[in-house]
């Protein structure tokens, strides 16, 4: 934000009133996705939670062609397909077996 500070002031303009409380949902929306995935974190392994955040992908897509009317081409489907399965493989298996200790 600060970074980009500098070139928005040459060409800064105030966007319009009815697109203020649009800017406050994506506001809120963005904030509180970072409190969501750390939130996530501290409830279950980084291995489960990263590949599940990928679902934003697919989901984007799904959106995207609902309320926008978007095409999904082959390469988003197979996209979505690849992360869907590697996420039910991922949640699937098994976990690891405690280290059995030495009695000698």
């Amino acid at each position: 934000s600060v970074v980009g500070l500098v070139p928005a002031l040459y060409v800064w303009r105030n966007p319009a009133v009815e697109l203020w409380p649009s800017i406050l949902v994506v506001a809120f929306t963005g904030m509180s996705s970072h409190f969501c995935m750390a939130r996530a974190l501290s409830h279950a392994d980084a291995t489960v939670i990263s590949p599940m955040d990928f679902l934003r992908v697919p989901l984007s897509a799904l959106i995207g062609w609902l309320l926008y009317n978007e095409q999904i081409d082959v390469f988003t489907a197979g996209g979505a397909l690849l992360i869907l399965t590697g996420n039910l493989l991922n949640l699937q298996r098994k976990a690891p077996q405690p280290a059995e200790v030495a009695t000698s």
